[in-house]
């Protein structure tokens, strides 16, 4: 029965790599699909990094028809429940003032960003964060994200693997993009450029 059971564990663990293989291919043939277009680029700036204890506090997305033209641009602040904590302020940019005097709450912010988004696909720069955000700001709000998403950091790192990093503001110094600057809507930009271009070198490999 041990040997049963070591031969049966070391076969599983054989298996997961493969598999593991398998679902890194059919997520970059899906990325790559969907960036032949339209697509929209989105991203999320917030007040930390836990959805327990943080909120969302600036949504920013652009659309990208077939060919790579941005066609329509969408941001907006949140007018937060919590302060605005002031490392955030030094990061970003956004104040309290500007969040009192131009934010609206999630609920219409979201709402905002879904009927943007409609039901195309979206990329974002590491993408588990930003979906780990929306999924919480569904939960709160009762208004379901459900489109298909996809990374372009792991994009950035099959299409540049000699990169000593993958962060954003590299990204944009590799392919002469505009600097990343924390605003969410210069961020996704800047992410546009990195996406369309991962996706010509990938497509020529």
């Amino acid at each position: 029965m041990a040997f049963y059971y070591r031969r049966t564990r070391q076969a599983g663990a054989a298996a997961r790599p493969a598999t593991a293989t398998r679902q890194s291919a059919a997520a970059l043939s899906a990325a790559l699909d969907a960036l032949r277009g339209p697509f929209v680029v989105a991203d999320l700036e917030t007040t930390g990094l836990s959805t327990s204890t943080c909120e969302i506090l600036e949504f920013a997305a652009v659309r990208v028809m077939p060919g790579g033209s941005s066609e329509r641009e969408y941001a907006q602040v949140v007018r937060t429940r919590g302060a605005v904590p002031s490392f955030i302020t030094r990061l970003t940019g956004i104040t309290q003032a500007e969040v009192d005097r131009q934010g609206v709450p999630v609920e219409q912010a979201f709402a905002s960003f879904l009927e943007f988004v409609e039901d195309l696909p979206v990329f974002f720069h590491n993408a588990s964060f930003d979906r780990r955000f929306l999924g919480a700001a569904a939960l709160q709000t009762g208004l379901p994200f459900a489109n298909a998403t996809h990374c372009t950091l792991a994009l950035a790192r099959r299409a540049w693997p000699e990169l000593p990093s993958h962060k954003l503001d590299v990204l944009a110094r590799h392919v002469g993009a505009s600097e990343p600057t924390h605003r969410a809507l210069a961020d996704v930009r800047t992410t546009v450029a990195v996406a369309l271009a991962a996706s010509s070198r990938l497509a020529a490999a």
